[in-house]
C-alpha cells in the first residue's frame, strides 16, 4: 500500500515540538494584515440559514482573470481571522487569486444568521454556498481550503457533491491537519491535558451562544454543559441533534478517510507527525493507490496547523505549499479550458465547412441546366 510522500521539517524557534506549532497556528495573537480591505456577504443557505464571508479582490496590477477563486475554510471554534487563515489569503492576494474567506454556521461572525451549527459532516454547507456564487467570481473556478475541521469538510464536499448540479467548477482542493477519522481525533484531544480542555470549553461556549437554535433543545444544552470531554459533547449532543442514531454512527458517516477514492478534482492533504490534535497513523492507514487524485504528504513536524519552518520568508510552510499547489492547479485549469476552447472552435469551423457547398460544387450547379 503506498504510503504518504515524507518531508523533513526544521521548526522555527522557539516553536518546537507539536504543542507549541500548534499555539503558533491557531493562538498566535499578532494575525497577518492583509493588502486589501474585504467586502462583507452574507451568502444563503438551503434551510435559510445564512453564512458570513470576506471576499477580497487583488490589485488591479496584480489581477488575473484566469486565477480561480480562493474559498478559504477555519477549523473549529475557529473564524475568517484565524491566524493561518488570513496569512494563506494575503499570500493568494498577492498572487493575484481573489478570496474569500468562509465562516461556518454557528460561528461568533456567522451566529446573527444561524439557527444550528457545523460539524464535520455538514458539507452540503460549502456546496450550498459554491452554488450561490456568481459567474462573475466562480467564472474561472474554485479552488477550496480547509484547516483542521473545515480541512475535512473540504474533503467531504470534494468527495460528495463536486459533481452535482448547479456547481461551479472546481479546480483544487487542500486539507491541512483535517481529521480523516474523527473518533481517533477526539480520542486524541480529550488525552491533551491542556488542548482538551480549552478547545471542550470554546467548543460548547460556540454552540450555546447560538440563542436562535431550533435543533438544539433544553435536554441538548444541558447536555452540553455537563459534557466533560469532546466525545462526550459529540456523543450527547451533536449525535442526537443531527439525527445520528449513536456515536459510533455519527463518526462513521462523517469521517472523509472513507470518501476519499470518490476525490477526482486535484487534492493536497497536509498532515505533522507531531500533530497533537490529528493522529498521522489516521493518514498512515489510508490505502492512497486508492485515491489517484489526492496527494498525501506527512512533514516530520508542524503541529496542528503550525507549520512555522526554519526559513528566511515570511509564510510558514503551510502557506507556501497552499498556494504553490493553487497556482500549478490553476496554471493546469488554465491550459486545459484554452485547449477545450480551441477543440470548439475547430468543430464548429468543419461544421460551417461542411452546412456550406465547396466551390466545385456550386460551379457545378450554376453550369447545370435549369
Amino acid at each position: 500500500m503506498p504510503e504518504p510522500v515524507r518531508h523533513r521539517f526544521l521548526p522555527a524557534p522557539p516553536f518546537v515540538g507539536g504543542f507549541l506549532q500548534t499555539l503558533r497556528g491557531v493562538g498566535w495573537p499578532i494575525r497577518p494584515a492583509l493588502p486589501r480591505q474585504g467586502h462583507r456577504l452574507w451568502i444563503p443557505l438551503s434551510d435559510g440559514d445564512r453564512l458570513a464571508a470576506c471576499l477580497h479582490l487583488p490589485h488591479a496590477a496584480r489581477q488575473d482573470r484566469r486565477r480561480p477563486l480562493a474559498l478559504l475554510v477555519h477549523g473549529m471554534t475557529g473564524t475568517e481571522d484565524d491566524p493561518y487563515l488570513r496569512a494563506a489569503a494575503r499570500a493568494l492576494l498577492e498572487r493575484g487569486f481573489p478570496v474569500l474567506r468562509l465562516n461556518l454556521r454557528g460561528n461568533a461572525i456567522s451566529r446573527p444568521h444561524s439557527t444550528s451549527h457545523y460539524h464535520i459532516g455538514r458539507a452540503e454547507d460549502l456546496r450550498d454556498v459554491l452554488r450561490a456564487l456568481p459567474p462573475a467570481l466562480a467564472g474561472a473556478g474554485v479552488a477550496v481550503a480547509g484547516w483542521s475541521l473545515g480541512g475535512a469538510m473540504v474533503l467531504n464536499l470534494l468527495a460528495r457533491h463536486a459533481d452535482e448540479e448547479g456547481m461551479p467548477r472546481l479546480v483544487a482542493g487542500v486539507a491541512i491537519s483535517a481529521p480523516l477519522d474523527p473518533a481517533a481525533a477526539h480520542a486524541a484531544i480529550d488525552a491533551h491535558p491542556l488542548l482538551g480542555p480549552l478547545l471542550l470549553a470554546l467548543y460548547r461556549r460556540e454552540v450555546l451562544a447560538v440563542t436562535q437554535a431550533r435543533d438544539l433543545d433544553e435536554a441538548l444544552r444541558s447536555a452540553a454543559a455537563e459534557a466533560r470531554s469532546l466525545r462526550e459533547f459529540e456523543a450527547k449532543v451533536s449525535a442526537p441533534r443531527f439525527g445520528y442514531p449513536s456515536y459510533a454512527t455519527f463518526v462513521e458517516l462523517i469521517r472523509p478517510d472513507r470518501v476519499l477514492p470518490a476525490i477526482r478534482v486535484p487534492t493536497l492533504l497536509l498532515q505533522a507527525a507531531d500533530d497533537p490534535v490529528v493522529p498521522a497513523a489516521s493518514l498512515e492507514a489510508v490505502d492512497w493507490s486508492r485515491c489517484p487524485a489526492v496527494v498525501p504528504v506527512l512533514t516530520a513536524g508542524g503541529g496542528h496547523c503550525g507549520f512555522d519552518d526554519l526559513r528566511l520568508v515570511r509564510d510558514p510552510m503551510q502557506t507556501r505549499v497552499l498556494l504553490a499547489f493553487f497556482e500549478g492547479a490553476a496554471e493546469e485549469a488554465a491550459r486545459a479550458a484554452q485547449a477545450r476552447a480551441g477543440a470548439m472552435a475547430s468543430a464548429a469551423a468543419h461544421q460551417r465547412a461542411g452546412s456550406e457547398p465547396s466551390s466545385t460544387a456550386q460551379a457545378a450547379a450554376s453550369a447545370a441546366p435549369a
